[in-house]
C-alpha cells in the first residue's frame, strides 16, 4: 500500500504540473469547463493556536464544446487547492494544498473496448457534478503563518483537478479507440477563483480528525447524457 501511495503521489505531481497541462493541443477555449462553488464552511480547533477550515465544494464539469466528451468519474483522483490572500494592505501570499483520493481495495476497469461505469459521457451543454471536501490550516491572529497555512481575512480559492491517473500512453490509446463514442478528456482542469472569508469562530470545537491537506468526494446525480 505504501508503494502504491508513493506512485500515486508521483502521478499527481505529473498530471497536475504545467508540463502535463500543456501536453495536449488545446483550443483557445477548452471544451470542458470546471467551476467550484463553496456550499459549506466549518471550523475546528487543531491546536491552541491553529484551526482547520473545512470547505465543502461543489465541482461542476460542463461540456462547453460541440463534441461529446468522455470524463473519468472514478475514485482515484488528485486535487490541488490554490489559496491566495486578498486582504487589503496585507503582504500577498499563496498556499498550495495537494489532495488525493484513492482506494487500494477496489479495482476499477479502465482499459475496455468501450467506456465503463467509471466514465461519464457528457453531451454538449451537459454538466457533471461532484462534491469535494478540502481542509485548510488557519493560524490565529498574531501567530506566524509559515508556508502551509493561511491567516484570517479575505482569500480566493482555485481548484486544479486531475482527470486521469493512468499512463498517458493508455489515455491516448483509449482516446483513439473510443473515438466513435466521444473524445476522452485527460487534461487537468483549473477552476476560476472563488472568494471566501477565513475568520475565527467564537467557540471552535476540537477537531475529531485531521483534515489538513486531505479530501473526500462523492458523486452527485450528473445532469449528463450517458
Amino acid at each position: 500500500m505504501m508503494i502504491r501511495s508513493l506512485l500515486f503521489l508521483s502521478g499527481a505531481l505529473v498530471w497536475l504540473s504545467p508540463a502535463s497541462a500543456n501536453g495536449q493541443v488545446k483550443p483557445a477555449k477548452p471544451p470542458l469547463e470546471l467551476t467550484a462553488e463553496i456550499i459549506g464552511q466549518n471550523y475546528c480547533a487543531a491546536s491552541s493556536n491553529a484551526l482547520t477550515l473545512e470547505l465543502n465544494l461543489k465541482l461542476r464539469y460542463r461540456n462547453a464544446g460541440n463534441q461529446r466528451l468522455i470524463l473519468y468519474r472514478g475514485h482515484d483522483l488528485f486535487y490541488q487547492t490554490r489559496v491566495r490572500n486578498g486582504t487589503v494592505g496585507a503582504q500577498p501570499y499563496e498556499v498550495l494544498f495537494l489532495n488525493s483520493r484513492y482506494f487500494d481495495q477496489e479495482f476499477e476497469s479502465i482499459d475496455q473496448a468501450v467506456p465503463g461505469k467509471v466514465f461519464v459521457s457528457l453531451a454538449p451543454g451537459s454538466v457533471f457534478e461532484r462534491n469535494l471536501l478540502v481542509g485548510i490550516a488557519l493560524v490565529l491572529e498574531g501567530v506566524v503563518r509559515g508556508n502551509s497555512a493561511i491567516a484570517p481575512g479575505d482569500h480566493t480559492l482555485q481548484v486544479i483537478v486531475s482527470t486521469w491517473y493512468k499512463q498517458r500512453s493508455l489515455a491516448e490509446k483509449l482516446r483513439k479507440q473510443w473515438g466513435p463514442k466521444g473524445l476522452l478528456w485527460f487534461d487537468p482542469l483549473v477552476s476560476p477563483p472563488v472568494h471566501f472569508l477565513a475568520q475565527r469562530p467564537p467557540s471552535p470545537v476540537p477537531c475529531k480528525r485531521s483534515s489538513i491537506a486531505t479530501s473526500t468526494e462523492q458523486n452527485t446525480t450528473p445532469t449528463a447524457t450517458r
